[in-house]
C-alpha cells in the first residue's frame, strides 16, 4: 500500500488593492496579505514540504517568500504558467479549465512528496475539481460571490493516495496561529 502526501493549495494573500489594470505582473501585497504571508509560513514551516509550484505573479511570490525564509533546507520553487490567474478579457473559463487540468494531470507521476503550490483563485479550484469532481470528499467551507473555494492567504491541506484525494480541510488564516 502506498503512503499519503499532502499537496497544499495556497492561495495568494491580500493584494493592495483589487482593482487594477496590469494583468501581469499585478499588485503586491498590501499590510494585511504581508502579515497573512508570515502566518502562512509559520503554518507551512514543518509541513515536510519537498516541492513547490507557483505562480510568478507579484502576490504570489510575495506569499511564497517568507516560506522560503523560514526553512532550514532550500527548496528551489518551479513557476508554473499553467498556475497563472486567468485574465477574463483573454483567457475563457473552458481554457482555464483545460490549462490547469492538463498541468496537473501531467504533475501525477512527479508529485511523490509533500507539495506546495502557492497560486490563485481560479487555478486551485480547478485542482479541487480534478481531485473532488463530484464535491463529495471535501467540506467547501468557504464561497465568495466569485465562487472561489479558498480565501486570501487560505490553504487547503489535501491528502492523496496513489495521486487520488482520500480527504483534506481548509485552513483559515485566522486558524493558522493556534
Amino acid at each position: 500500500m502506498s503512503r499519503i502526501i499532502k499537496l497544499y493549495l495556497a492561495r495568494h494573500a491580500e493584494p493592495q488593492t483589487l482593482h487594477y489594470k496590469n494583468y501581469f505582473p499585478g499588485p503586491p501585497l498590501g499590510q494585511r496579505g504581508i502579515k497573512q504571508a508570515h502566518m502562512m509560513a509559520k503554518y507551512l514551516r514543518n509541513k515536510n514540504i519537498q516541492q513547490v509550484y507557483t505562480s510568478n505573479f507579484t502576490r504570489v511570490i510575495q506569499t511564497l517568500q517568507p516560506f522560503l525564509d523560514t526553512r532550514l533546507e532550500q527548496v528551489s520553487p518551479t513557476i508554473e504558467k499553467a498556475l497563472w490567474e486567468r485574465e477574463k478579457e483573454v483567457e475563457s473559463h473552458e481554457s482555464l479549465v483545460e490549462r490547469v487540468t492538463a498541468w496537473i494531470r501531467n504533475k501525477s507521476n512527479l508529485i511523490t512528496s509533500n507539495t506546495a503550490i502557492f497560486s490563485h483563485c481560479g487555478p486551485i479550484n480547478m485542482i479541487l475539481q480534478y481531485f473532488d469532481p463530484q464535491k463529495t470528499v471535501l467540506d467547501y467551507l468557504y464561497t465568495c460571490p466569485f465562487l472561489c473555494h479558498t480565501p486570501f492567504a487560505g490553504i487547503w491541506e489535501l491528502n492523496l493516495q496513489d495521486f487520488c484525494l482520500v480527504d483534506g480541510k481548509l485552513i483559515f488564516v485566522e486558524d493558522m496561529e493556534s
